[in-house]
């Protein structure tokens, strides 16, 4: 009996070792399995490894992975983004080792762990490309060539408009030795873009030639700013460089000095400054052009025109002279100045009609009232009989009589109106409760004496209205 106790402890320590034998065996065998192949519940971003081959992952990561071109942006106002093809400077990336190696850190012993956890591994891209090629593939860029072609400048230039000013080029230049590595630095980390900010640029300092120039603009632009303002109405004119740079003497080099050191004024270009000024305000006894309701450009001749502005030439270049030539031009007094006129208008400015104004179509038969801008009336007319050589004068005149309830007299007829706007002599707006109608072509063969006529209420509006010098704008096309 003892005998077959023993038998029967042998035989289950025997059938124990071989399981645990099996067990071993099963475990080295697919340790030695999985040294070849990814453990179980391995991933690549998207791509499934367990028990795949590098080259089986690899093949199947080549499909999802595109090499771009290498993109930069400039952060520079007129510089779009720029590119560099990956295959202009021979880039490779070695998948394979790649896969490899991120297969070799994983323990093929530590297969059973694996099945209860999911592992997601991360390739670290073995990289290699022409240092030469991308250095030579930066260079070529617009905004690298720029920066290697445009040296650092300081100087005082003059532009037509601007007058003079300080062309200076030492600010935000592009290190450009650091954008190309950190293009390579970005590129062996398999990062194909690069933005630049604020530490890609540095302000270059300024050489001796140019501290000097900096000390010569510092005078210049104290003479060039004055206290000087022509007050046209609309329109304030500064007395400042983008005026000034154009009254001193120059020549080729810029700004003339005299024996003493100082800036000298050009009394020539002072006097044509003061031709221009005359040339660009004066609308008086000139023809001028109007820009019509119906959205037409006519043009207004002068013969009979009594409203306009004419500035005193010789006044103005007499007191601008003197001016600019005193030291309280530059005291830090404001100096504002009003022009004197030979003939002044209702309005002061460029559009010396201003935004108050009748307009009197005369093709059309048509008026258009104007206030502050608003068109507050729009009617039909009856102008001047031409047949019968009663014409409306044509020209821009302004209102300088306003009267109710008055008679109109002519060698053939006597008038009652109830409102009478005149403007240029005899000729007025007025009510003309004799007619029925206005409008198209009555004027043609029952026109008025060359007043305007038009119908009552429309001549309270006018009356009530205007003014004594709001400007009357009579036009045909």
């Amino acid at each position: 009996m003892p005998e077959e106790k023993k038998l029967s402890k042998r035989a289950i320590i025997i059938i124990i070792s071989c399981i645990i034998a099996l067990l071993a065996a099963f475990y080295l065998i697919t340790a030695f399995y999985f040294s070849k192949r990814f453990l179980p519940n391995t991933w690549i971003g998207d791509v499934y490894c367990t028990g795949r081959s590098v080259d089986q992952v690899a093949a199947d990561l080549k499909d999802k992975i595109e090499i771009p071109d290498i993109r930069i942006s400039w952060m520079t106002e007129g510089y779009s983004d720029s590119y560099i093809s990956s295959q202009d400077i021979g880039y490779v990336y070695d998948l394979e080792r790649s896969v490899y190696n991120v297969k070799d850190s994983q323990n093929p012993f530590l297969w059973p762990k694996a099945l209860f956890s999911k592992q997601i591994l991360h390739l670290t891209p073995i990289i290699s490309f022409d240092e030469g090629a991308l250095q030579a593939a930066v260079e070529g860029l617009d905004r690298v060539r720029d920066e290697r072609i445009n040296a650092p400048v300081y100087e005082v230039r003059l532009d037509a408009e601007e007058g003079y000013y300080v062309y200076d080029t030492h600010f935000r230049r592009l290190d450009v030795d650091k954008v190309i590595a950190s293009v390579r630095d970005n590129l062996n980390n398999g990062i194909f873009s690069l933005a630049l900010d604020g530490s890609y640029f540095y302000d270059a300092p300024y050489s001796a030639e140019e501290q000097a120039e900096m000390e010569y603009w510092n005078e210049l632009s104290e003479f060039l700013f004055t206290d000087l303002v022509y007050d046209m109405g609309a329109e304030k004119i500064a007395f400042d460089k983008s005026v000034m740079s154009f009254l001193i003497a120059s020549d080729h080099n810029g700004p003339v000095r005299d024996e003493n050191g100082d800036f000298i004024l050009d009394d020539d270009a002072i006097t044509r400054w003061i031709d221009n000024l005359c040339s660009k305000y004066d609308t008086y006894g000139l023809d001028r052009q109007f820009m019509s309701s119906s959205g037409r450009m006519v043009t207004i001749p002068a013969f009979y025109s009594t409203y306009g502005t004419e500035l005193d030439h010789d006044a103005e270049l007499s007191y601008l002279l003197k001016e600019l030539h005193s030291d309280e031009v530059r005291d830090g007094e404001p100096d504002v100045h009003i022009p004197v006129y030979t003939h002044t208008a209702t309005v002061r400015g460029l559009n010396d009609i201003g935004d108050t104004f009748i307009e009197v179509d005369l093709t059309d038969q048509y008026m258009y009232f104007y206030k502050d801008g608003e068109l507050i009336l729009e009617t039909d007319i009856v102008s001047g009989d031409i047949p019968k050589g009663w014409t409306t004068p044509i020209g821009v005149f302004s209102v300088y009589s306003m009267a109710t309830d008055q008679w109109l007299y002519g060698r053939d007829y006597i008038d009652f109106v109830s409102y009478w706007i005149a403007y240029f002599r005899g000729y007025g707006l007025h009510d003309s409760d004799w007619r029925d109608e206005w409008g198209g072509e009555i004027y043609t063969y029952d026109g008025s004496h060359g007043c305007i006529n038009m119908d009552k209420e429309p001549a309270r509006i006018v009356y009530e209205n205007a003014e004594i010098g709001t400007p009357v704008i009579v036009y045909d096309y």
